[in-house]
């Protein structure tokens, strides 16, 4: 493939408060291997100066879409969608970046398979420390198996795929329209959303790391780790019963006329999530009760409890 002519890809980075990462993310799209694309930098609310940082950079490829409250991305990424040329788009996290082929390698499987319609790859974690993806799904099977009967319990030694590296064609978006609005802070859009992709489109995997998935203070993931957010905190077990009663039922729970019950699936879903952090809980506790330096302890107070009783 000359890198130079070809379809037409669109790339969205959608950025909030981001300005000490954004501009490594922007660098590693601007030196792909494939020239022919539209990237579209959203500024989705910034309270710091990351709209700034976007500004700064000259390129005619770029495009910048700035929005004064924020949208949870949702709102902000739909936006955009209605608006990129490209007959294929792909996505970039702005405090990830990306390796230099990885666009011209995925758009390449889309031109040997008409029936494509979203390509993943792999990815290697970096935080503290840089770490290699373990056994992700590579084949439309195993795409169709992680996601269309989701649940957000891993086997041991899987990971799971990380949707930012996905690029979509054209036919998918149009067919799916972008993420549902429901689902904007709570942190499974992505998920939702592909889905949707998978149960109309072929999908695949290439298992070779083209992405940078960073894991930091502050990130959405991280946020949502914590319980800091609180729809987040149940928003993966709510999902798995959203698309369950999709597949097994045949039931659209994201309807308007649903709106009752997804109410009780909401309340479902709340008290697993309640009921599975007692119980991770109440493990930690079992095993920090059997650990030596608890025993230890016991045996240091011991002879004070004594005294306390006199």
């Amino acid at each position: 493939m000359n890198c130079r002519t070809g379809p037409l890809v669109s790339i969205i980075i959608p950025c909030y408060n981001v300005a000490g990462f954004v501009e490594k993310a922007i660098n590693s799209i601007l030196s792909q291997t494939y020239y022919e694309l539209e990237i579209w930098i959203i500024d989705d609310g910034s309270t710091d100066d990351t709209l700034e940082k976007i500004k700064a950079f000259k390129d005619d490829r770029i495009k910048v879409v700035s929005f004064k409250k924020n949208t949870k991305k949702v709102g902000a990424v739909n936006e955009v969608l209605k608006k990129v040329n490209g007959q294929y788009i792909a996505f970039q996290d702005a405090d990830d970046w990306s390796e230099p082929e990885r666009i011209e390698v995925q758009l390449k499987e889309f031109t040997k398979d008409a029936a494509l319609g979203i390509c993943f790859t792999n990815y290697r974690y970096v935080g503290k420390k840089t770490i290699a993806s373990c056994k992700i799904a590579l084949t439309n099977e195993e795409l169709r198996n992680e996601f269309l009967h989701y649940t957000y319990k891993r086997q041991p030694g899987t990971a799971p795929t990380i949707c930012a590296t996905m690029m979509i064609s054209k036919a998918s978006l149009d067919k799916t329209g972008g993420y549902n609005p429901y689902f904007a802070g709570r942190v499974a859009e992505d998920i939702q959303w592909i889905y949707r992709i998978l149960k109309e489109f072929k999908g695949i995997t290439i298992d070779k790391v083209l992405y940078n998935y960073s894991v930091r203070a502050g990130s959405l993931t991280e946020i949502s780790s914590t319980g800091r957010n609180v729809k987040s905190s149940y928003s993966v077990q709510l999902l798995s019963k959203i698309i369950k009663k999709d597949i097994q039922e045949g039931i659209d729970i994201l309807s308007p006329e649903n709106a009752s019950e997804l109410k009780l699936l909401e309340l479902e879903a709340c008290e697993d999530a309640l009921a599975e952090s007692i119980h991770a809980l109440n493990e930690t506790k079992a095993l920090y009760k059997g650990s030596m330096s608890f025993k230890l302890g016991q045996f240091i107070l011991r002879p004070l409890q004594l005294l306390k009783r006199r």
